[in-house]
């Protein structure tokens, strides 16, 4: 029993950030799903930015420029975007199906320059939702104060959202409550509430760069306290009544940028069911032989007290500042991706 096996024998799905063209036309997306119960996956920037640099793209590169379909790099952008999704979301749609829309999404960041002002954001998302056209989609949208009532409008218009970039208590209750609204409004209409789902992602290791360094003589990362009280705190809100047929919130475990060797501690943690975890590539080849299941921490006691309360070290300002860094990084990547599909046009 491999890692993927042993968590999904935990009740844990596993989710793999970063897949390109390549994952997919190898088959290496196919046997993951099929031997080691890979339960979804993401396209990321960074991903596809590698992928084309090299010629994993060259031949829609081609067929854009003969049938004078390049436009721009942008246009390029979301030609080569749009045919990865659907070819990910069709290898994912048996598992969607099989887990009642539970599992099975390929999801994607918005274009991060669309996200300062609303009705760009809406917009954006729903010409990416119409143009991929499979329900088993899912976007990904900063939870920032800005971005909450787009992703209620998109939860409202049954848009699958994974609300990002969540810090804290605070901001998981706004999403929460965002999707109640958004049911309700489903209601309101006469629509069906079975079919749009709604995760949150927390960032770990975002917290642990950000606030270790403030707890002083702390033998345990900020971000897996902040985790067991996440999880301590979903369970309860799991326990409210959601409308007939709704889909309950669900939590995603962002691992992505923990460096693969230091993994397996925050993956033995945060096992635990009806959550998922998102791995890097590198991270789940490095533990693709491992066979022993994971004990979970995460509802175990902490070695030390937390003297330090959350509002006091997660202020306003303090999230505000987390939330700015990763935006501008998520716009730095984006831009550096357009640049290299710029630099292929150009060949």
């Amino acid at each position: 029993m491999n890692l993927l096996q042993s968590l999904r024998h935990s009740g844990q799905s596993i989710w793999l950030d970063g897949f390109e063209r390549s994952w997919v036309s190898s088959g290496q997306l196919q046997q993951a799903i099929e031997e080691d119960g890979l339960r979804g996956t993401r396209s990321n920037f960074d991903a596809l930015n590698l992928a084309i640099q090299g010629h994993a793209y060259d031949r829609d590169f081609n067929t854009l420029a003969q049938q004078g379909m390049s436009r721009s790099a942008r246009s390029d952008y979301e030609y080569l975007l749009v045919r990865d999704l659907q070819l990910a979301a069709d290898r994912l749609k048996p598992v969607h199906a099989h887990t009642q829309g539970r599992d099975g999404y390929v999801q994607v960041d918005l274009p991060p320059d669309t996200l300062f002002e609303p009705e760009t954001a809406v917009a954006a998302a729903q010409r990416i939702w119409r143009s991929v056209g499979w329900s088993n989609l899912l976007l990904r949208i900063p939870a920032t104060r800005l971005m909450l009532p787009v992703i209620e409008q998109l939860l409202r218009e049954g848009i699958n959202v994974n609300a990002t970039l969540v810090f804290s208590l605070n901001v998981y209750n706004q999403v929460f409550e965002s999707y109640l609204r958004g049911l309700e409004k489903q209601i309101q209409l006469g629509k069906s509430v079975s079919n749009g789902v709604c995760f949150v992602s927390f960032a770990i290791d975002r917290l642990d760069v950000a606030i270790n360094p403030l707890i002083a003589h702390s033998e345990t990362s900020f971000g897996m306290m902040q985790s067991r009280l996440l999880y301590e705190h979903y369970q309860s809100q799991r326990q409210r009544s959601l409308p007939k047929g709704a889909k309950p919130l669900r939590l995603v475990w962002d691992c992505t940028d923990i460096s693969p060797r230091f993994a397996w501690h925050y993956i033995q943690a945060l096992t635990v069911p009806e959550t998922v975890i998102l791995l890097s590539p590198s991270t789940l080849e490095m533990y693709r032989k491992v066979s022993l299941l994971p004990i979970s921490q995460i509802k175990g006691e902490s070695d030390e007290q937390i003297i330090i309360s959350e509002t006091e070290i997660l202020s306003d300002k303090r999230v505000d500042q987390l939330v700015n860094e990763e935006m501008a990084r998520s716009l730095n990547a984006f831009q550096q991706l357009l640049d290299t599909i710029k630099h292929k046009r150009r060949r």
